[in-house]
């Protein structure tokens, strides 16, 4: 390609830019490398990026990362990608690692085989390359030792295992009931747990973690909601936490007083009778007194509501920050919170002001795994934020899949991926779309050393993220295209708004390549593939139909009572619904779906949106779709029995259903070469499908050879850590 001088970025304007204030350079100060090495603390974020003694660990900051399943692992053993991942957040400046749960009997098995399995005496050779590899970046790095219980299914083993429990109480997910434990179950776990801490020592872990929180088998003991004992392990308090004294009081006689162990303490069942806040401070008074703790680590919530513990964006950040508070105020022990923290400003405060001494933000990590970097560097506005979509990471788990990120595309690829390469041959591109995919791809594109100009139509950047911002509980995501703008001034990518792309546009920019990024465009059709012979729903051209995107910006008014026919199951239809509720129209979803928006149950969305979508008075059918519209009448069809159901009358009808904006990316790949699409002008999909894309086109990975991964491609490594030198 040629070498051309490269043109100064245009002004930004629409989303504000997303700015923390910087320090003067002179007082930026960061200190990394080396096993001992600390964070000084930056006059930005001094209370968060302060040192930290925890039992005989020294921490050079505040910022951690609780323990969280990736699906990384085989046979039960870390991998290559466990480890890559792990260090990208140790060089990343994160001053704490606590692994995913790893579990400390054959009897707590999981919804799939991809944890890791504490109790195997040949796990500590890779355990040490993962510990080492972290203490090398100056980070420290605990395990979390786990069990099930009974909130698990023993079909996820090759053989069929009994689950145990503290009673014949079956999970509220799973549904499949464990043994009520017997003394001889106990006594054989409490063992177990206490070999565990033993293998985690000589792995060269810097501490255990004792896992009492989300419903698995100590907070089943402790809580009432599962433990109906009548036996020394329950009734009290002091009895239902006896079990877990038994661990950790195993644990310390195993490792000795000088290996820092903790434990993750449940705050709140939020169910009817269950654990509250007030039982959280009591515990931890009664641990502290009757076990030697290090540090508390607190979470929320359980299987019969998960979304409250790793709540989406619908909650505010830091939303159980003041229960935090409650148990700071009565331990002598670190304590640490969590709750969609993501903000060093935000998490400095929370230290600063006492409610707790550490910080997580898991998610925050999982976004930029660089967040400690980046605040202590006074670069706090380059942070590549968490939107706790929770599609790329949790959403992910709950199919099965390893853990990645919707805003960060090397997330869980770190060693695929690595730094960006520089382009071998620097050239000109042209991207067209300022939405979320064409921007990842010129920010991509431009900090490889390429010359971008990106074209936009529209004076605001965005694309869909614009209508998805205007939805409840959504307005966070307004973050995503603040944080691709101030990447892509650092790739000095000249972005020109109100600029249409044309074929002579294009070619009077004369590129080396382009990328199409132009999204789709909503249809009013009411197309649905369970009738995909049928073009569209017959007299919908003469009804009062609105396309989604009409229904949440109001361009088209809606009136009277409004029949949503759903093809889509997503968040944007439940956002479109819950928008014409709350400008007081009476809302009636029709789905062709099994459940109302059954897409929100993998983020997490899905308790949530119900709980405002019926107090606001929706009502829904499942199962049915629209065999035509007369009018205000529309004609039912069970899908099941292909029978007609009772029309429903409506004022408007809004219908779900894009189609890609591809017109441009066919008319020039007739004319040039080295034309590409992202996103959803390839095909209407999701934002992780988008900002990936993107992201692969930024790198020039056009080739299928290239582009894609196959399964257990990035975990190929395992059998060489366990069996190799």
């Amino acid at each position: 390609m040629r070498a051309r001088p490269r043109r100064p970025p245009r002004a930004r304007t629409g989303f504000p830019p997303f700015r923390a204030p910087r320090p003067s350079p002179t007082i930026r100060a960061i200190v990394l490398g080396g096993e001992d090495s600390a964070m000084r603390a930056d006059p930005a974020y001094p209370h968060l990026l302060s040192p930290l003694r925890i039992g005989s660990t020294e921490v050079r900051n505040r910022v951690m990362q609780t323990a969280h399943a990736k699906m990384y692992s085989q046979n039960g053993h870390d991998t290559q990608r466990d480890i890559d991942y792990q260090v990208a957040r140790a060089k990343g400046g994160a001053g704490l690692l606590i692994t995913g749960n790893r579990l400390v009997h054959p009897t707590s098995t999981t919804g799939n085989q991809r944890f890791m399995w504490a109790y195997l005496k040949d796990a500590v050779k890779t355990n040490r390359r993962l510990t080492g590899a972290v203490h090398e970046h100056g980070a420290r790095i605990f395990e979390q030792l786990n069990h099930f219980g009974g909130n698990a299914t023993s079909d996820s083993a090759d053989d069929i295992r009994v689950l145990w429990g503290p009673s014949n109480v079956k999970s509220p997910s799973y549904g499949e009931m464990p043994k009520a434990m017997e003394q001889a179950d106990i006594d054989e776990l409490v063992e177990w747990w206490a070999l565990c801490a033993e293998l985690s020592r000589e792995g060269g872990f810097d501490g255990t973690e004792v896992h009492i929180s989300h419903s698995y088998l100590l907070h089943q003991f402790w809580s009432p909601l599962y433990n109906k004992r009548d036996d020394a392990y329950g009734g009290s308090m002091e009895n239902r936490l006896r079990l877990t004294r038994e661990v950790l009081d195993a644990i310390r006689a195993r490792v000795g007083d000088d290996w820092t162990v903790g434990i993750r303490l449940s705050l709140h069942d939020f169910m009817p009778g269950g654990l509250t806040d007030q039982d959280a401070v009591e515990a931890a008074l009664h641990l502290q007194a009757q076990c030697r703790i290090d540090y508390i680590n607190v979470s929320a919530a359980g299987y019969h509501n998960i979304h409250m513990a790793m709540q989406p964006s619908d909650e505010p950040d830091g939303y159980l920050v003041e229960m935090t508070a409650k148990v700071k105020a009565v331990s002598a022990v670190p304590v640490f919170t969590v709750g969609g923290i993501k903000d060093p400003a935000l998490a400095d405060e929370i230290v600063a002001t006492g409610k707790a001494d550490m910080v997580a933000m898991t998610r925050a990590l999982i976004a930029d795994p660089d967040f400690a970097n980046k605040a202590a560097a006074g670069r706090a506005d380059e942070i590549v934020h968490c939107i706790r979509g929770n599609q790329g990471c949790i959403g992910r788990i709950y199919k099965g899949f390893p853990v990645s990120c919707t805003v960060n595309p090397a997330t869980g690829r770190e060693g695929r991926f690595g730094e960006l390469p520089p382009a071998e041959d620097p050239g000109r591109w042209v991207v067209v779309g300022g939405g979320p995919a064409g921007m990842k791809a010129a920010e991509t594109l431009g900090k490889r050393g390429h010359e971008v100009i990106l074209l936009e139509q529209e004076e605001h950047l965005g694309g869909q993220l614009r209508l998805v911002v205007q939805t409840p509980g959504r307005h966070m995501w307004n973050v995503v295209a603040r944080d691709l703008e101030v990447q892509m001034e650092l790739g000095h990518v000249d972005v020109r708004r109100a600029t249409p792309a044309t074929p002579e546009l294009i070619a009077e920019l004369d590129p080396d390549g382009v990328i199409i990024a132009t999204g789709a465009l909503p249809t009013r059709t009411g197309f649905s593939s369970v009738f995909p012979m049928v073009d569209a729903i017959p007299g919908i051209a003469t009804a009062n139909a609105l396309t989604l995107w009409e229904a949440i910006d109001g361009t088209k008014p809606a009136t009277g009572r409004v029949v949503l026919l759903d093809d889509d199951g997503s968040r944007t239809a439940a956002g479109a619904a819950e928008v014409l509720l709350d400008r007081g129209l009476r809302v009636h979803v029709a789905t062709r779906w099994n459940q109302l928006f059954p897409f929100t149950l993998g983020g997490l969305d899905m308790a949530t949106l119900y709980e405002r979508l019926f107090r606001k008075g929706l009502t829904y059918s499942i199962n049915h779709w629209a065999a035509g519209i007369d009018g205000t009448r529309v004609e039912m069809v069970n899908l099941y029995t292909g029978e007609p159901e009772e029309a429903l009358h409506a004022d408007t009808v809004v219908v779900t259903g894009a189609k890609p904006d591809d017109a441009l990316y066919l008319e020039l790949t007739a004319s040039r070469g080295n034309v590409h699409r992202v996103g959803d002008c390839v095909a209407v999909r999701k934002l992780d499908h988008a900002i990936y894309e993107g992201y692969l086109a930024g790198r020039e990975l056009f080739d299928p050879r290239e582009r894609y991964i196959h399964e257990g491609d990035l975990e190929r490594e395992a059998a060489d850590l366990v069996h190799g030198d």
